[in-house]
Formats: structure tokens, sequence, C-alpha cells
């Protein structure tokens, strides 16, 4: 089971990173959406996937076949919506971020991590260069923003910490928390 968090990011640090790292483009389409699985296909450049996502009593389970890129084309024509985005993978420590610059429907950028366990994902901390987590708000999903749009979002403010974390994991140091001082009698 893979459990994500995914927070907002500033536009001008998407572009940073991606100016760095370059990134992929992708078009995912939704099918009209069911109550208890939603399924997806989504064209990567040169790969074509068909996803499936269902709600059963452990969880949420994702399945994902590859499909000829003929096929993704096609099933794309017939989807209710879609998701046009360029994804950079920017690794922070042992993980990786999924830095997502969407161009269609709206712009908007965002940034999700993925982990192996709950607990993992509960013991994360959010670097200072994330804007505001969104995880559990399902309209920063991109099946919602695709099938229901998203309204205005308000603008994330920048900092001198937030630049300089974000500078830092370009250069691969990943900022270690800090502990907590020990006073010697």
């Amino acid at each position: 089971m893979i459990v994500r968090r995914r927070f907002r990011l500033t536009p001008s640090f998407a572009r940073l990173i991606q100016r760095e790292k370059g990134g992929l483009g992708h078009v995912e389409g939704f099918f009209p959406e069911q109550q208890d699985r939603s399924s997806w296909v989504r064209l990567e450049e040169g790969r074509g996937l068909l996803i499936l996502k269902t709600i059963g009593p452990h969880g949420e389970a994702e399945e994902q076949t590859d499909i000829p890129v003929d096929h993704a084309h096609a099933l794309l024509d017939v989807c209710a919506a879609e998701v046009d985005y360029t994804r950079t993978v920017l690794p922070i420590g042992e993980a990786h971020a999924f830095v997502d610059e969407i161009i269609r429907p709206r712009a908007l950028h965002l940034v999700t991590v993925e982990f192996a366990s709950d607990r993992e994902a509960r013991d994360f901390r959010p670097l200072e260069w994330f804007g505001p987590e969104v995880t559990e708000d399902r309209r920063y999903t991109h099946q919602s923003i695709a099938l229901r749009g998203l309204g205005d979002a308000p603008e994330i403010p920048l900092s001198d910490a937030a630049l300089n974390s974000l500078i830092d994991t370009l250069e691969g140091h990943v900022p270690v928390p800090a502990r907590t001082a020990i006073t010697r009698p």
C-alpha cells in the first residue's frame, strides 16, 4: 500500500525545480466516477498506462497496467475529463518528491511524497519549501481537478528560509530534523 502526502507549491519554486531537473509531460484522462473505484488512463512520454483504484475494507489499492500508446490515445478520446501536467522527480533523502506543474485545466503546482506505511507518512516532516498540506482535501487530486475544476487558491508566501531549503534540496542536502539540545550540569 502506498501512502501519499500532498502539498501546494509556489509557482516560482516549481519553475526553478523544473529548470534545474527537467520534467516529463503527462496527460491523464478520467472516466466517470463510481462509488468504490475510479479508473483513468495516463499517457507519459512514450508510455501508456491504464490505472484502477479501488476502495475496500483494507483501504485503497491501486493497480496499473501498461497499454500500447495508440490505445492510450483512443481511451483519452472517450474520457470524461483530462489533466495535463509536467512531472519532475526530485530526491529528498531516501524518498522522492513528485513535483507536478499542472497546465490544464488550470495552472496549479503540487508536490507529492509517497511512503510505504502510514507511520512513515505521519513521521515525515515537510521541508521548508513545501506549501500548505492538501492531502485530506480531495479537491487537489488530479481526478477532482479534471472532473470538477478548482477555484482560485490563495498565493503561498515566499521566504528566505523556504528558498534556502529548496536550494539545499536541489544540491542534494536534505536538512536533518533539529535535535533537542541537551544541557549538561
